[in-house]
């Protein structure tokens, strides 16, 4: 849900704005000339990082990396092929009659956009944000009303309806980046209310039958504009929607899929969700969890969720996924661990797991959240694969956390795949416990990925005692890779299979009743074993290994 905020060279003299996180999005009008301009040092503690090769490697088309226009050597190099910023309406269009034709350009009248292009990363806008002027009921939370003319027919003949001013909008930002934008997300976690613990998050005062209508408008004015577009909703928060209805129901969702159900799934191409730290939710919210899950809105994945409301076979798109790290000695953070917080070297860990499980489940984008951090000192938020500096430019090594290499293994080995397959060994008790955590019964991991000849195989362990998993070796040559990038040859045993130690898992959570006795949420050291010249019909084989087949 991170908002980074750009605009345009009117601002460029101007004092820089307040702190940008990702969650102050709606109350700044700041600029790339606030993010890009000047920097600022990185402490000594994390000088002295291991290498990084930051040679520009191509980029797959499902996995994707947020803003990485702020660290474009780092984003460049990571094998990422899409990312994700945001436009703010209220800031592109400041007055009925402006569009801010400057609003991707930087200090020094460099288009950001157009350099990001060339690098050949795609971009997809996630827009948001109601101008007061443009406002149905002004005086609301900056940003979040709903649109003025909204249900006025979008256009008149063939011309964007004036009284319609967020078709009109959409239809001219559309046009203005046919061929640079043309992917757009409509909204951020529209189903977070405007009261209770989660108000600061808020982004939409309308109903989910305002928000049906919003896409609704967007979808015939961006296509209009450019017959390519496509429109993904909202980026949902399942948690927060589940909160809401005691775990037994998803009151947003549900209100909004009524509206799909009843008028039509043709105003959307793609639907998007923000999960965060435990890479079985991936699997879990796609598929479904188990069947005597405690909660019964987690039994059902959004898979069929989408075919009961009509939309079946429309592509899931993960739009946000971290774990955030707590010991990096950064400026302003509390190095405590608080429990929900995990290690470096653990981040790294669920960046392999997170990615493996998500594409093996079959979301057709991954985007991670995100590759740099704000502004320091942020007492909450550490959100980069890299460390923050003001240069966009800058090419530290000292930058890159760990997970970052983690995610370049993701970008060569994983992403991209033609097929993918998950296999799981189960504990011997599969059914104690997994009402409370739905993956318990899931002991041993093993998701592999086939490139041509390629086979790249993700194993990870989710027990408490160390394991091993023992691959027949199918190819010419194999190496085995850490979550720090670094590469072992392995040879076949002496019964022709390639052996890898699993480790035992230790990230156990603890709050609010915490896990059951031997879950870890985020599993152990996990390794990538790359196999070449590998027939494409060689079967996975390991024993104790079954193939995980989805709801």
């Amino acid at each position: 849900m991170r908002k980074e905020v750009l605009n345009g060279a009117e601002e460029r003299a101007a004092p820089a704005f307040p702190r940008v996180t990702r969650r102050r999005f709606h109350a700044l009008a700041g600029g790339v000339a606030t993010l890009v301009a000047g920097g600022s040092a990185l402490p000594t503690a994390v000088v002295g990082a291991q290498g990084v090769d930051l040679k520009p490697a191509p980029g797959a088309e499902n996995l994707g990396v947020n803003e990485a226009f702020k660290a474009m050597a780092f984003g460049n190099a990571s094998g990422a092929g899409w990312t994700r910023w945001t436009v703010q309406w209220f800031n592109v269009q400041r007055e009925p009659d402006e569009f801010n034709d400057f609003y991707f350009t930087n200090e020094k009248g460099e288009n950001i956009l157009d350099i990001q292009l060339k690098s050949g990363m795609k971009v997809a806008a996630m827009v948001l944000g109601t101008p007061e002027w443009a406002a149905e009921t002004p005086g609301l939370k900056p940003g979040t009303s709903v649109p003025r003319g909204l249900y006025e027919p979008v256009f008149l003949g063939d011309e964007p309806n004036p009284d319609n001013l967020w078709g009109a909008f959409m239809f001219r930002l559309a046009k203005e980046f046919i061929g640079k934008m043309d992917v757009f997300e409509i909204w951020n976690e529209v189903e977070i209310p405007a009261n209770g613990p989660n108000a600061i998050y808020n982004t939409w005062a309308g109903t989910p039958a305002d928000y049906y209508q919003l896409l609704a408008v967007a979808s015939q004015a961006a296509k209009k504009a450019n017959p390519n577009a496509r429109i993904v909703t909202s980026p949902y928060s399942y948690f927060k929607d589940k909160d809401a209805g005691g775990g037994e129901s998803l009151p947003w969702f549900d209100a909004f899929g009524m509206e799909v159900k009843a008028k039509g799934a043709d105003v959307f191409d793609a639907v998007a969700l923000n999960l965060y730290r435990n890479p079985h939710d991936l699997w879990d919210r796609f598929h479904g969890g188990v069947d005597i899950a405690a909660e019964s809105a987690d039994r059902t994945g959004f898979k069929a969720r989408l075919e009961a409301i009509g939309a079946g076979g429309k592509p899931i798109w993960l739009t946000e996924i971290n774990a955030m790290p707590y010991d990096d000695p950064m400026p302003g953070w509390n190095t405590n661990p608080d429990g929900f917080r995990i290690t470096m070297a653990e981040q790294a860990n669920y960046v392999l797991q997170a990615h493996a499980l998500a594409f093996a489940a079959g979301y057709e984008k991954v985007f991670f959240q995100a590759l740099q951090d704000d502004p320091y000192p942020v007492p909450d938020e550490l959100w980069g694969l890299v460390r923050f500096s003001g240069d966009m430019a800058n090419a530290e090594a000292s930058r890159a956390r760990p997970a970052y290499f983690a995610y370049q293994v993701v970008g060569r080995h994983v992403a991209g795949a033609q097929r993918s397959e998950l296999h799981i060994k189960k504990r011997p008790d599969p059914k104690k416990n997994s009402q409370y955590a739905s993956r318990f019964e899931w002991a041993q991991h093993l998701a592999v990925f086939h490139k041509g000849d390629a086979r790249a195989s993700v194993v990870w362990n989710g027990t408490d005692e160390a394991s091993t998993v023992a691959i027949k070796a199918s190819g010419t040559s194999a190496v085995l890779i850490d979550s720090s990038g670094k590469e072992t040859p392995i040879e076949p045993n002496g019964e022709g299979r390639l052996v890898v130690d699993l480790p035992p898992a230790t990230r156990h959570f603890d709050l609010f009743g915490g896990d059951p006795a031997g879950y870890f949420y985020i599993g152990g050291p996990t390794f990538v074993l790359v196999e070449k010249g590998v027939p494409g019909d060689a079967p996975v084989d390991a024993p104790g290994f079954a193939r995980q087949e989805g709801k």
